[in-house]
């Protein structure tokens, strides 16, 4: 009988759980960058989105031993930080958060560049997060995660605790309703409202 092949994020759990410093440290190393951009798109303000990376971290360290290791570490710990996500979007969308994310970003790019180029970036992500904040929260999420942050399917099934079938009907839903809202706030910007519109190439334009 074939031996079953050992789980190196079970492993890497099970030793950060137990203490290990160094453990805790690569876990931090392999899904920091990650986490905290989750939570800068669903802030949109840096000093925001590191409070919540830390408190998502903290939670994942707090349950790391009920990890089993039937998912991905990765998508194991998206799942606990969804509570914690949507309960800071809500908080926050109240506060027009997309437009302060584009000014921020304005700011930065601007200083790196083409000026009109980049206001240009910035002025069609303005729109995506004002159009976002106008969607129900779970359609504004699951848009958020696939098409702003590449999450896998795999990965928003966890997420979300739902099937694959269902996470693409979501989003396709989601971006149908981006796609409408959109459309209502251009004129003569260079965002396409399109029903083929993606919005990840409006943020990469």
């Amino acid at each position: 009988m074939p031996s079953t092949p050992p789980n190196p994020d079970l492993f890497l759990a099970r030793r950060a759980a137990k203490g290990d410093p160094a453990a805790w440290d690569q876990v931090i190393e392999l899904y920091g960058e990650r986490i905290y951009n989750l939570a800068l798109r669903f802030t949109g303000q840096t000093a925001e989105a590191e409070d919540l990376t830390q408190d998502i971290f903290l939670k994942l360290y707090r349950q790391l031993d009920r990890y089993r290791g039937d998912v991905p570490l990765m998508a194991w710990a998206l799942r606990l930080s969804r509570n914690l996500c949507i309960d800071r979007y809500r908080h926050l969308r109240s506060r027009h958060f997309g437009q302060t994310l584009g000014e921020e970003t304005l700011a930065v790019l601007a200083a790196e560049g083409d000026p009109q180029r980049h206001y240009q970036q910035a002025e069609n992500r303005r729109l995506v997060h004002r159009a976002l904040a106008k969607m129900s929260d779970g359609q504004a999420m699951v848009v958020m995660l696939r098409d702003l942050q590449g999450f896998t399917y795999e990965e928003m099934a966890t997420y979300f605790e739902v099937p694959i079938g269902t996470v693409k009907s979501r989003l396709n839903r989601a971006r149908q309703q981006l796609v409408t809202i959109l459309g209502g706030l251009v004129d003569d910007s260079n965002v396409s409202t399109s029903q083929d519109s993606d919005p990840a190439q409006v943020l990469s334009c």
